[in-house]
């Protein structure tokens, strides 16, 4: 157990690590880079974004979940992945002049070439990563990836303020690849997987086949409003568009960016052992909404505080885009449930025919969405948003005896907690600071939010707060053995 519990640590300071760097990298260069130059990474990596999916189709997972894992399995699996990643790195670096023609936009071509060579180049840590994972030795994949975070953090912003523009992003990803590759041979030294092998690729295209239609299904949908807003508005569009969304999905993956790798191994072991998972989910659901209700609608009282904090007052066109999504997102609250609770149950298959369902509908109402400006396209969020959720919900509750009542108590308190965080930042906003306050009046805000939250927890009797209770005492416990130490 206590090798599982280190694992998962290490597991989630990784993750952590990666997120924290990426955010203050985009923080500094958004006020380095106007957001035509940004403009141009994003467009670029939506399209990078579906060239990646592709390689869901040879999934290295496929080397984890192998029962007897032989030598073979993993030069065959290399030979897979080097052959699928070589036709989308020559595909994407041949097409990129094409693709800059549509946006009219030389500067592509030079990033699209340089992502396709970093693409390849990760190759060469893949197989190793992999391989580090199954033998749960995540001390040495967290010194890899943390390496490689860091390395890209660096040379990003180093090369911004150098003059390199939207290529820092691309350069930056061609170095961080070149840093994992050369730490991931040194850290395991087998150079024998890299010999090519064909005799088990059918398994492993066989494993990735859901799965990577599935991947490549999501990207789409998810590249579509950067392509769309970057050429039938501006390439400024599509970065306003892409700050908007990702100062959004901050509480999602701060407050659940680690519970997620735990989420997964306990809803199998609930599956392997018979009980059904329908009070773990419902749990889940409540603890998840306390957490991200409070926070995402917080956010939409503080966006335009927010944004030039985060972002830079260059940014201020976002912060009307961060309101209406953030409000779009409190649908949210069961997506990063309803994958885990599937995968668990085996129903695979459904992953794919839910993706089938939401991403033509989602895209059909952005693709309208997006002839009528910016701010339609994420006003359409508030009809793709609760049309997923209800569709992602309705492929769980085929699996598990959930009704829609249950679902509602499990996270009415959640709401009652929501009001009372919301009640503090209202009270500042409607007391004449408006939503666009100084910066002092925000923090007073975030105050007030807060001792709200924390009321809005202790009122109801939250989960959570016994869960928060529970942490602190155990902290408490610690200390003492801590100081020793000291």
């Amino acid at each position: 157990m206590s090798d599982v519990k280190r694992a998962l640590f290490l597991s989630t300071g990784d993750r952590y690590f990666a997120l924290v760097a990426n955010f203050v990298t985009v923080a500094i260069v958004s006020r380095i880079l106007t957001p035509g130059e940004i403009g141009v990474s994003v467009v670029g990596m939506a399209i990078v974004g579906i060239a990646m999916s592709a390689r869901e189709f040879a999934s290295a997972n496929y080397l984890i979940q192998r029962h007897d894992l032989t030598r073979e399995d993993v030069r065959s699996a290399f030979t897979v992945m080097l052959v699928l990643i070589s036709m989308i790195s020559i595909a994407l670096a041949a097409t990129a002049p094409a693709l800059a023609g549509i946006y009219d936009e030389e500067r592509l071509v030079a990033y699209l070439r340089v992502i396709s060579l970093s693409l390849f180049i990760e190759l060469i840590a893949a197989p190793i990563l992999t391989l580090l994972r199954r033998d749960m030795a995540f001390g040495a994949v967290a010194i890899i990836n943390m390496s490689g975070a860091a390395v890209a953090a660096v040379v990003t912003v180093t090369l911004a303020l150098l003059g390199f523009s939207y290529m820092s992003f691309a350069w930056a990803w061609l170095c961080s690849a070149l840093t994992t590759g050369l730490l991931a041979i040194a850290l395991k030294r087998q150079v024998w997987m890299y010999r090519p092998l064909f005799d088990h690729w059918r398994d492993m295209l066989t494993f990735g086949g859901y799965n990577g239609a599935t991947n490549m299904l999501y990207k789409a949908y998810e590249a579509l409003p950067y392509l769309l807003l970057g050429r039938v508005l501006s390439l400024d569009a599509a970065a306003l568009y892409n700050r908007s969304l990702m100062i959004c999905q901050l509480p999602d993956k701060a407050f659940l960016g680690g519970a997620m790798s735990v989420i997964l191994p306990a809803f199998s072991v609930e599956t392997r052992q018979g009980r059904s998972l329908k009070q773990p989910y419902l749990k889940a659901l409540g603890l998840i909404t306390a957490l991200q209700w409070p926070a995402l609608t917080v956010l939409a009282v503080l966006a335009y505080p927010a944004v030039d904090i985060l972002f830079g007052d260059q940014w201020g066109a976002a912060a009307p885009l961060v309101q209406i999504v953030a409000i779009a997102s409190l649908f949210s609250f069961s997506f990063e449930l309803n994958y885990p609770v599937l995968v668990s149950l085996g129903a695979v298959r459904d992953i794919f025919l839910r993706a089938l369902i939401v991403c033509p509908v989602s895209a059909g109402i952005l693709v309208a969405a997006s002839f009528y400006g910016l701010q339609a396209v994420a006003w359409s969020l508030m009809i793709v948003m609760p049309f997923q959720a209800f569709v992602s919900l309705s492929f769980v509750r085929r699996h598990v005896r959930i009704a829609w009542s249950e679902i509602a108590a499990a996270v009415w308190r959640s709401g009652v907690v929501t009001v009372a965080a919301l009640a503090g930042p209202l009270a500042v906003v409607a007391a004449g600071a408006g939503f666009d306050m100084p910066i002092h009046m925000a923090v007073t805000a975030g105050v007030f939010a807060a001792a709200g939250w924390m009321c809005g927890l202790w009122l109801t009797g939250h989960a959570l707060f016994d869960e928060i209770v529970t942490t602190l005492s155990g902290l408490r416990s610690h200390l003492p053995r801590l100081a020793g130490m000291a």
